[in-house]
């Protein structure tokens, strides 16, 4: 609580000075088409900075200007575009996970004709190379348009390869692709919009929140994003995890989303609700579902690759994994921003609230010493700030989540540490370059549950990450990166690598902390 007061308290501090400026300039839209570089979310000096997802804007991200990816057009016309990038990196990494002779071994069950048998899924006596060169692509087709009565309107899609996560958070995320092996291709982002500059612009589709179209102070605008780009040469089991709001597990559901225009030239806001965690494609809706199924079995037998557990419009279920999805959830910002004299300022404040599918079978509350075998949920209740300034070329500023929610968009269980995750970072544009940082910790329940809990599995994951960047601009579309990544993760009674938690078979010693680093360099190519 100490920490939230003092957190709220500066944020308090930088709002007002908002309020206080009394001739705001004119705003200014700098502009994202595909995202990250070399876009520095920072605008010319005296204009208020440029806040947001680092990915391609998309209608009502900055109603100051046309909502579309490219120059205004005239009533009548269409514009079709496809946008593309492509990153390729070399790198040198350490890290904890890559020799594992000593990881303790998760196991899991297999069906013989002799009968069920355990085996290890992790593997002792391994061990990666330190150096490694990789590559990957991102699609991004679109049109924008304008009707003869100025109302515009378009869509966007976000094309990506290699889907190996669920987002949507919690214990059954739903699946965000269609086909998931290597090189495949898959939709991520699935986004139609449309409205006016006076009246806002509503957004449908597997898209971005409001947390994320007007994220403050989160500083990806360097190499490919530090902690939230792509930092493939550090084992995944090392790396901490990125809980802001610009990931998968938050944008990729399906929502609905009003983005207002800007008043008095100072605020705006965005709303969105999300029903589940349902995202592209047709699974998602409840006519895919033969009945209420709510376990692993329904009428085409056994849980197989690639199906998600139950049904995504599930409300209520005896299947106790499945409350920790989250539902009807609801995503909220105000954003501030002006400029005093040279000075850009950006401020937001938002919130996430959510339900959950509800559990409605037997509870298993084990013996008074043991605890709860019944893992219990709350629905996510999350407060997020963020602050930025810029003079010229530099930017400073900061980012903060704090409430009930656990890792990327899931939910905390019941009795569990509430999270915390602070966040500082700064760029500076000179020339070609775009150099920054960013610096963040976050404090969560992580594997703890009421069921592991007296066991010795700490209450309380911590998880720091710095990443320090450059990227040179060579020529229009062509970028050269170079980065460094450093991170820590620690969990009382967990095996970070293999997620082993301490129960009533034993204390898990092995892998309580684990450490990475690495260092990329590369270029981007853009169109």
């Amino acid at each position: 609580m100490r920490k939230l007061l003092l957190a709220s308290a500066a944020m308090l501090g930088g709002t007002m000075a908002l309020v206080s400026v009394a001739s705001a300039q004119t705003q200014v839209f700098t502009g994202v088409t595909a995202g990250g570089p070399p876009f520095p979310n920072i605008a010319a000096p005296g204009t208020a900075p440029f806040t947001g997802a680092d990915y391609m804007s998309g209608p009502g991200f900055d109603n100051t200007a046309n909502p579309g990816f490219g120059a205004p057009l005239a009533p009548g016309n269409i514009t079709v575009r496809l946008i593309g990038r492509m990153y390729f990196y070399f790198g040198v990494a350490s890290d904890s996970g890559r020799n594992s002779p000593n990881v303790t071994p998760a196991t899991v069950s297999a069906s013989l004709a002799s009968g069920a048998v355990s085996t290890p899924n992790v593997q002792g006596n391994t061990k990666l190379a330190p150096y490694g060169a990789f590559e990957f692509s991102r699609l991004y087709p679109s049109f924008d348009g304008v009707a003869a009565n100025g109302v515009k309107y378009g869509a966007f899609l976000e094309i990506r390869q290699d889907n190996q996560a669920a987002p949507g958070g919690g214990a059954n995320g739903s699946i965000s692709g269609s086909g998931r092996a290597r090189g495949e291709l898959y939709f991520r982002r699935e986004t139609t919009y449309i409205g006016t500059d006076q009246f806002g612009y509503l957004r449908v589709g597997a898209t971005d929140q409001p947390t994320s179209l007007m994220m403050t102070g989160n500083f990806e605008n360097f190499d490919d994003g530090g902690w939230d780009g792509d930092p493939a040469l550090v084992t995944g089991s090392t790396a901490p995890v990125w809980p802001y709001e610009d990931v998968g597990a938050w944008y990729t559901t399906t929502k609905m989303v009003y983005m207002s225009p800007k008043f008095a030239n100072l605020i705006d806001f965005g709303v969105s609700f999300e029903p589940s965690t349902g995202t592209v494609g047709e699974d998602s809706t409840p006519g895919n579902c033969p009945y209420g199924v709510t376990s692993a079995t329904g009428l085409e037998g056994p849980l197989i690759a690639n199906e998600s557990l139950g049904c995504d419009s599930a409300s209520a279920t005896n299947n106790a994994t499945e409350a920790g999805r989250r539902r009807n959830t609801f995503d909220g910002v105000v954003r501030l921003r002006t400029a005093a004299g040279p000075v850009g300022i950006a401020a937001t404040i938002g919130t996430i609230q959510s339900g959950h599918v509800q559990y409605n079978g037997a509870v298993n509350y084990g013996t008074p010493t043991v605890g709860s075998t019944t893992v219990r949920y709350n629905g996510l209740d999350v407060l997020d700030f963020g602050l930025q300034f810029t003079f010229g070329g530099l930017a400073v500023g900061g980012h903060m989540m704090y409430g009930d929610f656990n890792g990327q968009g899931g939910l905390k269980p019941v009795g569990g540490t509430t999270s915390f995750a602070p966040l500082v970072g700064a760029s500076y544009t000179y020339g070609p370059n775009i150099i920054g940082f960013h610096a963040f910790d976050f404090e969560s329940p992580g594997n703890w549950t009421q069921a592991n809990g007296p066991y010795g599995v700490g209450k309380v994951r911590t998880e720091q990450g710095l990443a320090v960047g450059d990227t040179f601009t060579v020529a229009p579309g062509a970028y050269l990166l170079v980065t460094y990544l450093y991170g820590t993760r620690h969990q009382r009674g967990v095996d970070m690598l293999s997620g082993v938690n301490s129960s009533s078979s034993g204390f898990v010693k092995t892998n309580n902390n684990t450490r990475a680093q690495a260092i990329f360099a590369g270029t981007m190519f853009k169109w």
